[in-house]
């Protein structure tokens, strides 16, 4: 491996929220409530069974695999593809507890890492209730804050957000900023009839832009959601036929719903409003972003749409933003140039397409990126933005 990266940074990946937050983390009042409206359990088929709304809701897998939390250091494609999705098989322990999380980032050679939630980004969004939802969002919030205070150094949490309501979004962003969080998560999918570049959100970015806690657009696959609120289900329902085995929203539905969240921030003044929030979109790769700024500035430049920059790839490419990527897109290496400054490693772990970040250090190596552009994307970019120490 070449030695480019003082400190490591996995800039996404994931917990899977274990019962405690709904047994011990979730105010005692609110319980019955937040069980009806967002809960799950495991079947005896190793399977995960939710509950939303007060109605059994789709699963993330159709079989009893649960991919969102299976990957260990050191398991390849091969082995994940040898796995029989119809069988349960143990998810990492890693997934739900610190000290087990550590030693896999020692074994990969991670620094730090940030933290996203798997159910919460899949599920929570569709909570119609905004008192239960903000209930739930301080007991995630809370739950992710002990489960990091593990290695404060080295596990920094992305707080949930109930956008269902934005003065209860506000207040949790307050209440997590004094808390020491970095940053906040947000889905690019409709809340209530509502994107993100909706006018009523606008109070709550100019507060993250006055806190200075960084802001992540990250999808989830939405492959168990109403095919209404973003394009998981979409994908799933052309994808009907395939019959493979597992779902692929994951595949396609993240970078369509993170470029739509781009090209509607572009396209309502988002960017020029908030010219100091810091932005990250995750978990959907890198190499999208070109061409939904070129898309974005072609359309523009036609309607010449009042008070917004004719060319958004301007600011974005200037301004505090990050895109993050992982080993498989292999066009980072052709893009490096354009993406130096704004790019990211994410490992997705412990998802099953997760990967070791000595594969992107050698890919980059490989087709002759600078040491000094493979240090920004494996730390230094993630860094930078988080606010993280430097080594």
């Amino acid at each position: 491996m070449p030695v480019t990266t003082p400190q490591i940074v996995d800039a996404d990946s994931h917990v899977f929220e274990p019962p405690a937050i709904w047994e011990q983390y979730l105010e005692p009042s609110y319980r019955i409530a937040a069980r009806s409206a967002f809960s799950y359990h495991l079947a005896d088929d190793g399977r995960t069974a939710v509950i939303l709304n007060g109605r059994p809701a789709p699963p993330m897998n159709p079989g009893a695999l649960n991919r969102q939390a299976i990957w260990r250091p050191g398991m390849t494609p091969e082995h994940i593809g040898k796995i029989d999705p119809r069988q349960p098989y143990p998810i990492n322990p890693g997934a739900a507890d610190a000290k087990a999380r550590l030693t896999d980032m020692d074994a990969m050679g991670v620094g730090c890492a940030i933290i996203f939630p798997t159910l919460f980004a899949e599920y929570f969004p569709l909570v119609e209730d905004p008192y239960v939802a903000a209930a739930l969002a301080r007991a995630y919030n809370d739950w992710a804050a002990d489960f990091c205070r593990a290695a404060a150094q080295r596990l920094y949490p992305a707080a949930v957000l109930p956008l269902q309501d934005v003065a209860f979004a506000i207040e949790e962003l307050r209440r997590v900023a004094s808390a020491g969080f970095k940053a906040c998560m947000v889905r690019p999918s409709f809340f209530q009839d509502r994107f993100l570049n909706h006018p009523c959100y606008d109070p709550l970015w100019a507060e993250a832009e006055r806190i200075g806690l960084t802001v992540c657009v990250h999808p989830s696959p939405g492959s168990a959601n109403p095919q209404w609120t973003s394009h998981g289900a979409f994908v799933e329902r052309m994808a009907a036929n395939l019959r493979i085995g597992h779902n692929i929203a994951e595949a396609a539905a993240p970078f369509m719903d993170n470029a739509t969240a781009l090209i509607a921030f572009a396209f309502c003044g988002h960017m020029e409003s908030f010219p100091k929030l810091k932005l990250v979109f995750a978990h959907s790769g890198a190499s999208w972003v070109v061409l939904a700024l070129e898309k974005a500035e072609t359309y523009l430049t036609f309607f010449m749409v009042d008070k917004v920059c004719l060319e958004p790839e301007k600011i974005f490419f200037r301004r505090n933003y990050l895109v993050t990527f992982n080993p498989w897109e292999r066009s980072i290496a052709r893009l490096y140039d354009i993406v130096e400054n704004v790019g990211a490693w994410g490992s997705r772990y412990p998802n099953h397409d997760a990967a070791m970040p000595a594969e992107m250090e050698r890919q980059l190596a490989a087709a002759n990126v600078p040491p000094a552009a493979i240090a920004k994307f494996m730390g230094g970019n993630a860094a930078a933005i988080f606010g993280l120490p430097q080594a």
